[in-house]
């Protein structure tokens, strides 16, 4: 099959840019013909071999709306992509439903995936929208009225198909995200007890929660002297000044070490280091950062909302907190764990992992794509 990936910012480290590198190996490994549309794309996190790569071409207009700017260039795009590759298959990696829809108005026998992270543009609202037009990311109002665009609609999470439906008014299908092959592998210091390195990986942004962890890891050295915060993650331009201030509080406490765009190797060593995972996010709608760390044996603390009570289970694999005096505690429970009952929860969070594997995610996409 000709199948095309549309995701408009591959040089965004984040996890659904993950997913979507994950999802184009996993079908090229299939033998399916590959196409991907994207603005640009980090070639060393985006590392794919014999796949065609169409570039969104930023026109030089000017209608005098960074959103008409932004659409015909798009469109423009989709144009010459259906002209040279005719794709069978379209998947949007991304909530922008406009992209199926303009796919369907240029060739109306094209069939349509949207994979949904969430149906709300949550991000959106913490910086101005122009920032996120010139990233090629739609207005959610605009967006929804394209929903008749999806031939059908995949989520992340019951979380996610909960929020589809009250959004929407929609039905969906649950695909669980898949980890990416190195995280298969399982640490090679599994079974051995680590330092009190805390961890938290991820985009910086101000729904991450970053900051809060820096505020409240003085409170956590009271307790346990020796312990370290590590923060790894990928800055993001829309997101500048938080990253910036984050940097500034960071600076200073002498145990607190942030690892700004870490590779995958280097964030694979991070995880095998740390004693504990926090992902301080409420209300995430999945959350891949979680389940990478558990293959990695680290049990995670989080909060108890969203689609990470999908991935935790409370006291086995991790603890969820019900507010910031429980994520706290959480947090001190697991660095004060003696070795045996930190190695059950560690053996407990590898054996989940293993559920979130690459061969299983894209084989449940390509039996959808064949009934569809």
């Amino acid at each position: 099959m000709r199948i095309t990936l549309i995701h408009p910012h591959l040089f965004v480290k984040g996890g659904g840019e993950r997913l979507a590198k994950i999802l184009v190996l996993g079908l090229k490994n299939f033998g399916d013909e590959i196409s991907v549309l994207t603005s640009s794309l980090d070639h060393d996190f985006f590392k794919v071999k014999d796949v065609k790569v169409f570039p969104i071409k930023k026109l030089s207009l000017n209608f005098g709306s960074v959103m008409l700017n932004s659409l015909t260039s798009i469109a423009y795009s989709i144009k010459g992509l259906i002209d040279e590759f005719n794709p069978e298959i379209v998947i949007s990696m991304t909530e922008d439903l406009v992209n199926l829809g303009i796919c369907k108005l240029l060739k109306k026998e094209v069939k349509t995936i949207q994979y949904v992270h969430f149906p709300v543009e949550e991000e959106a609202k913490t910086v101005y929208s122009d920032v996120y037009l010139e990233y090629f990311r739609f207005p959610e109002w605009f967006n929804k009225s394209f929903l008749w665009a999806a031939d059908k609609i995949l989520c992340n999470s019951n979380y996610t198909k909960k929020a589809i439906k009250k959004f929407w008014s929609l039905n969906s299908e649950v695909v669980y995200p898949a980890l990416d092959p190195i995280f298969m592998q399982p640490p090679k210091n599994l079974g051995k007890p680590r330092e009190n390195i805390v961890l938290c990986a991820g985009r910086f942004t101000k729904l991450k929660r970053q900051d809060f962890l820096v505020k409240i890891f003085p409170k956590i050295k009271q307790k346990i002297l020796d312990v370290k915060l590590v923060l790894a993650g990928f800055p993001d331009e829309r997101h500048k000044e938080f990253y910036d201030k984050l940097l500034v509080e960071a600076s200073k406490n002498k145990s607190i070490e942030i690892y700004p765009n870490p590779s995958d190797e280097e964030l694979f060593k991070l995880y095998s280091k740390a004693k504990v995972f926090c992902h301080p996010r409420i209300g995430e709608h999945f959350g891949l950062t979680i389940v990478e760390a558990m293959s990695q044996g680290v049990p995670v603390v989080a909060y108890n909302s969203g689609g990470v009570k999908e991935t935790i289970t409370h006291g086995k694999n991790g603890f969820l907190a019900n507010n910031d005096e429980e994520f706290l505690r959480y947090i001190i429970k697991v660095l004060s764990l003696k070795d045996v009952e930190w190695l059950k929860m560690q053996k407990a969070g590898i054996k989940k992992a293993k559920m979130f594997s690459p061969t299983r995610f894209t084989e449940k996409i390509r039996k959808i794509i064949q009934k569809i």
